[in-house]
C-alpha cells in the first residue's frame, strides 16, 4: 500500500475523522505530485504561502520543512483539531511576524462566492503564493477571487494548485474553443495559466471519479474594478455579435459601436471570439465612454 495513503488513513482514524464527500475531501497521496507542486511553487525560506484545505497536513509539513510561512485554512472541525495538535510548535512560531511557521484558521476559505476569507485578504497585503490541493467545488471561485484582489490586497505572485482536469483545460482554453468562457477570460486577463501535470485518481485518497491536474498561474496585470462582473455578464450572450451582447447589458448601440471602434474591433464579431486582452480593452473603452457622457 502507498505509504502516504496509509499515513492519511491512520491519521484520519486516530482523529476520529473520515473523508467527507460534501467537502470535496480527496487527500493527495502521490509523492511525485507533491514534489512537483512544491517545486513549481518554489517553496523556500521566506516564501509566504496560503494553503486551502490542508486536510491531514501532508503538503503543510513539506511547506514548513522548506522554511515557508504558511497560512492554512481548514473547514473540517475534526481535521482542524488534528492540525492544531500535529503542528503545535509550528503554530507558536507562526505567531511571530516574519518567522517561518503556521497560522491555522478553522473556517471557510470563501466568505461568500465572490469574497475570500478575511484572513487571506489580510495575508495578501504582502507578497504571497497560493499552493494547495484545492477541493473541486471551490477551485474556480478561489482562483478567480485571488486573481482579482484589489488594493491594499494583492493577487498571488504565483499560484500552483490541483484542480479537476476538465477545469484546468477550461481555464487554459483559447477563443474559438468550446471550453472558452468567462472563467478562462478573467483568469487569462489577470495572468497566465498553464497545465503542469495530469494526475490520475490513484494520486488521491479516496480516489475521485475523474482525473485532476496541477495548474500553475502567474500574474500579468491588475484587473480593473468591475471587469470580472462585466465578463460574466457579456458571456451570457456569448454567441451574439458585440453590439448585441453589449446591448443586452444596457449599452446603447452607439456606445457599443464607439467602444468597438476605439479598440479596433469589428462590431459584427461574436462576443465569444474575443481574447482576454481584447475584453480588457473593450471594458476600458466602455468605461471611458461612460465618463465622457456622464452629466
Amino acid at each position: 500500500m502507498n505509504e502516504l495513503r496509509q499515513q492519511v488513513i491512520q491519521d484520519l482514524a486516530g482523529a476520529g475523522c473520515a473523508p467527507l464527500h460534501r467537502l470535496g475531501q480527496n487527500f493527495m497521496v502521490d509523492r511525485h505530485a507533491l514534489d512537483a507542486l512544491c517545486g513549481e511553487l518554489g517553496a523556500a525560506p521566506g516564501v509566504r504561502v496560503v494553503e486551502i484545505g490542508p486536510g491531514t497536513g501532508i503538503l503543510t509539513a513539506r511547506l514548513l520543512h522548506a522554511g515557508c510561512a504558511v497560512l492554512a485554512i481548514e473547514l473540517d472541525h475534526g481535521l482542524a483539531g488534528l492540525l492544531q495538535r500535529t503542528f503545535a510548535a509550528e503554530i507558536v512560531r507562526g505567531g511571530v511576524r516574519g518567522c517561518a511557521g503556521l497560522t491555522l484558521i478553522h473556517g471557510d476559505c470563501l466568505e461568500s462566492k465572490s469574497v475570500l476569507h478575511p484572513g487571506i485578504v489580510s495575508f495578501a497585503s504582502e507578497p504571497w503564493r497560493l499552493g494547495a490541493n484545492l477541493p473541486y467545488d471551490v477551485a474556480l471561485p478561489v482562483l478567480l477571487n485571488a486573481a482579482g484582489l484589489q488594493p491594499p490586497a494583492r493577487p498571488p505572485d504565483l499560484a500552483v494548485v490541483t484542480v479537476q482536469w476538465e477545469a484546468a483545460q477550461r481555464l487554459c482554453s483559447l477563443p474559438g474553443q468550446d471550453t472558452w468562457g468567462a472563467s478562462a477570460a478573467v483568469l487569462q486577463a489577470a495572468g497566465e495559466p498553464a497545465l503542469v501535470r495530469r494526475l490520475g485518481p490513484s494520486s488521491f485518497y479516496p480516489r475521485p471519479r475523474v482525473d485532476s491536474a496541477i495548474l500553475r498561474w502567474r500574474p500579468r496585470r491588475a484587473l480593473a474594478h468591475g471587469f470580472s462582473r462585466f465578463v460574466r455578464e457579456v458571456f451570457s450572450s456569448r454567441r451574439k455579435v458585440l453590439t448585441g451582447a453589449l446591448r443586452d447589458r444596457g449599452v446603447s448601440r452607439e456606445e457599443a459601436e464607439d467602444a468597438c471602434r476605439a479598440c479596433g474591433l469589428d462590431s459584427k464579431r461574436r462576443l465569444e471570439s474575443l481574447s482576454a486582452a481584447e475584453l480588457v480593452e473593450l471594458h476600458a473603452a466602455l468605461g471611458s465612454a461612460a465618463q465622457r457622457t456622464a452629466p
